[in-house]
C-alpha cells in the first residue's frame, strides 16, 4: 500500500513519498475514475497509520476506488491519555479539585432561588473521588457524583467567593501541596512576611509553568502583582467553579466530575492536559497547503489540477476520521481560496461526496468552511456516537469518563479570540440532535451564536446526512453503524460496510454531480 500513502512531517511537509511520487499516485488515481482520499485522525503513531491505510485501502479498491491516504503527525492520543493518568496522580491536583468539586456540589444541590451553600461532608467528597482508583487501577475505577443533578445550580455570589477563598487559605493540605509544587518547579513563593522558594519536600508537577510562575509571584486574576501566592492560587480556583457553575446553568456541562476536571485542565494544566498538541495539530492541517517549500497538501492539490478532467467525471471521496475533519475543512477553503486569487486549484465541475467519522472540527469551523465551500459538496454523511456513547467512551478510565470529543470540546479547545474556552464540536450529538436536551435554548444563546449551532443544525437536517451509532437494527445499506469508541470508526465492520457502500454507489452514479446539499 506504500505507493497509495502520502506521509507529512510538521508543517505538513512532505515526506514521503517523491513529489514526482505524489504526482504519480494522483495519474493513477484519475485513472481508476474513482478516488478515495482519507485523512486519518492524527490519533495513532505513524506505524499504525499505515496499517490503517494497508486496511481500509483494500476495501475501497474492492469498491472500484483508488485510494489515497494522508497520514500525518501521530500518536498523540496516548501522550495525552498518559498526561491524564499522572496528573490525577498529583497531590496537588487531587486537593484542589475536591474543593473545588464540593463547592460545585454545593451549588449545584442549593438550585436557584435557595441562598447560601451547603459543603457536602468532607468525608462523603473523599468517599466519592475514591472510586476512581487514581493511583491503583483507573481503568476499573467508576465515575465520582455520576448521578448528580446539574441543572438547577444556584449562581455563584460575592459571599460564596470570600468563603471559598478563605476555605483555601486554611487548608493547611493544600497549602503544603502547592508549596512543594512550586520548590519542584524552583519557583519562588509570596508568603506571609517572607519571599522565597519554599522550604518543603519538592513535588514534581506537570500544572503549566507560566501558570505556576503566576501564582508565585502572588499576581491575581485582575493582573495585580504582589499578592498572597496562595490568594493568587485561590482566586484562580474561583475562576474554575465560576466556569462550572455557568456551565451547570447553561446546559454546557458534561456531568458533575468531568466538569470540573476540564476546567481544573483548561486553568491549570493546559499544555500537558494536551492543549498544544492539539493545537499543533490542527495547524498542520492547514499548513500543509502552504506554497512555500515541499507542502504535501498543496502538492496533491496541484497535481489533482493537472490530471482532472474538465467534466467532473472522475468521483472523489473525501472521508476524515476524527481530525481528519479538519484537514477536509481546510482543504475545501483552500480551494476557494485560490480560485478567489484566480488559481485554481481543480476543473470548475470537480466536486466531492464528503464522509467524516466522529469529526473533531468545531462548529464554528464546520460552519464557515460551508459558507464558503458548501457547493463544491456533492454528497455528505456523517457517522458519529449518539450522546448515550459518546459519554460512556472513557479516555482515561475513571480519570476522565468521557470520551475524547469531550475532552477537545471541554478542555483543549480555544474560541474565536484564541482564548482557552468550552467549545462545540461537529461530532458531538449534543449539538445538533434534535433529542439533545435543552439544545433549543442552547442554540439561541451567546455560545450557540458564536458556534454556528443554528446554521449547522439546519445544514444537518437535511435528509441522510448523519447517521447516529449504534445504529438501529434494520438500517439500510450506507446507514449502519456499531461504532462505540472515537477510535474505532475506522474499523468497526458496520461503518466500514457504509463507507463503501457510499463510495461504490457515488462510482456507479452516471450523471453529472448535481445534488447540492
Amino acid at each position: 500500500m506504500g505507493e497509495h500513502v502520502i506521509r507529512t512531517t510538521g508543517d505538513g511537509e512532505l515526506k514521503s513519498p517523491t513529489v514526482e511520487g505524489v504526482d504519480q499516485i494522483v495519474q493513477d488515481a484519475v485513472a481508476a475514475g474513482s478516488i478515495v482520499i482519507y485523512f486519518h485522525g492524527g490519533l495513532v503513531t505513524e506505524k499504525s497509520g499505515v496499517e490503517i491505510a494497508e486496511r481500509l485501502g483494500k476495501e475501497f479498491t474492492g469498491a472500484g476506488a483508488y485510494p489515497i491516504h494522508i497520514v500525518w503527525q501521530s500518536g498523540w492520543y496516548e501522550v495525552i491519555r498518559n498526561n491524564l493518568f499522572e496528573i490525577a496522580k498529583e497531590e496537588l491536583f487531587d486537593r484542589l479539585l475536591k474543593r473545588v468539586v464540593s463547592w460545585a456540589v454545593g451549588k449545584a444541590r442549593v438550585t436557584d432561588g435557595g441562598r447560601g451553600v451547603a459543603l457536602p461532608p468532607e468525608q462523603s467528597v473523599q468517599d466519592e473521588l475514591a472510586r476512581r482508583k487514581r493511583k491503583d487501577d483507573p481503568e476499573a475505577g467508576a465515575e465520582p457524583f455520576a448521578d448528580e443533578p446539574t441543572e438547577h445550580a444556584a449562581p455563584l455570589t460575592a459571599e460564596d467567593e470570600d468563603a471559598f477563598v478563605r476555605d483555601i487559605q486554611t487548608d493547611q493540605d493544600l497549602n503544603r501541596a502547592l508549596a512543594g509544587a512550586l520548590a519542584a518547579s524552583n519557583v519562588a513563593m509570596n508568603q506571609e512576611g517572607s519571599r522565597g522558594v519554599p522550604d518543603v519536600p519538592p513535588e514534581p508537577t506537570r500544572m503549566d509553568p507560566a501558570v505556576l510562575a503566576e501564582i508565585g509571584e502572588g499576581i491575581g486574576p485582575d493582573g495585580a502583582r504582589g499578592g498572597l501566592s496562595i490568594v493568587a492560587f485561590a482566586k484562580k480556583a474561583f475562576q474554575v467553579l465560576t466556569a462550572v457553575v455557568g456551565r451547570f446553568r447553561d446546559g454546557t456541562d458534561s456531568g458533575m466530575y468531568p466538569t470540573v476536571v476540564d476546567e481544573l485542565l483548561r486553568a491549570f494544566y493546559i499544555g500537558d492536559a494536551g492543549g498544544a498538541l492539539w493545537d499543533a495539530m490542527k495547524q498542520e492541517t492547514a499548513d500543509t497547503f502552504a506554497a512555500d517549500g515541499n507542502r504535501g497538501g498543496r502538492l496533491l492539490l496541484d497535481a489533482l489540477s493537472r490530471e482532472l478532467p474538465a467534466d467532473g467525471s472522475v468521483k472523489i471521496t473525501l472521508i476524515g476520521h476524527s481530525t481528519g475533519a479538519v484537514f477536509i475543512d481546510n482543504l475545501l477553503r483552500e480551494v476557494v481560496r485560490r480560485r478567489e486569487k484566480g488559481d485554481s486549484p481543480l476543473p470548475e465541475k470537480t466536486r466531492f461526496q464528503v464522509l467524516l467519522l466522529a469529526p473533531a472540527s468545531t462548529t464554528t469551523h464546520f460552519a464557515e468552511t460551508l459558507a464558503i465551500a458548501r457547493p463544491l459538496i456533492d454528497r455528505f454523511r456523517v457517522f458519529t456516537m449518539d450522546d448515550e456513547h459518546e459519554r460512556a467512551d472513557r479516555v482515561a478510565g475513571a480519570v476522565y469518563p468521557r470520551s475524547l470529543l469531550y475532552l477537545v470540546s471541554g478542555a483543549l479547545e480555544r474560541d474565536s479570540k484564541e482564548a482557552s474556552a468550552m467549545v462545540p464540536v461537529l461530532g458531538m450529538a449534543r449539538y445538533f440532535d434534535s433529542k439533545s436536551a435543552g439544545l433549543k435554548k442552547l442554540v439561541g444563546s451567546p455560545l450557540g451564536t458564536s458556534a454556528k449551532l443554528k446554521a449547522v443544525g439546519e445544514y444537518l437536517a437535511q435528509q441522510d446526512f448523519v447517521v447516529l451509532s449504534p445504529s438501529a437494527d434494520g438500517a439500510k445499506d450506507g446507514f449502519r453503524t456499531g461504532a462505540t469508541s472515537h477510535g474505532s470508526f475506522d474499523n468497526e465492520p458496520l461503518v466500514v460496510a457504509s463507507v463503501v457502500h457510499l463510495i461504490r454507489d457515488y462510482a456507479e452514479d452516471p450523471g453529472e454531480p448535481e445534488r447540492r446539499p
